[in-house]
């Protein structure tokens, strides 16, 4: 029973990266060239990327969790790194 909750969690965290991962990306891409209607497509298609991501996943719950913590991830590790980047250009 146990292993089955932590492989499933594993999986979905595993599943929730790689879809943090592309939308990022996205954003990034967006950013390098920013335009109009270009920019505003991209934040819709991102958001359906992530309510989809959790769509596949809400049957099993522990990969749902697993997938939540995974798309959160990479949005803690860049607000963590600019963090760090911000704080040691105020000190000077």
């Amino acid at each position: 029973m146990l292993e089955s909750v932590l492989f499933s969690g594993v999986i979905g965290f595993v599943w929730g990266l790689a879809v943090s991962l592309l939308s990022n990306f996205l954003t990034w891409k967006t950013l390098q060239k920013p335009k109009g209607i270009m920019s505003t497509l991209i934040f819709i298609i991102r958001w359906l990327l992530l309510i989809l991501a959790m769509a596949l996943v809400y049957e099993n719950l522990a990969m749902l969790f697993g997938t939540a913590l995974g798309l959160l991830t990479i949005k803690n590790i860049i607000f963590v790194k600019n963090l760090h980047i911000l704080i040691r250009a105020r000190k000077g």
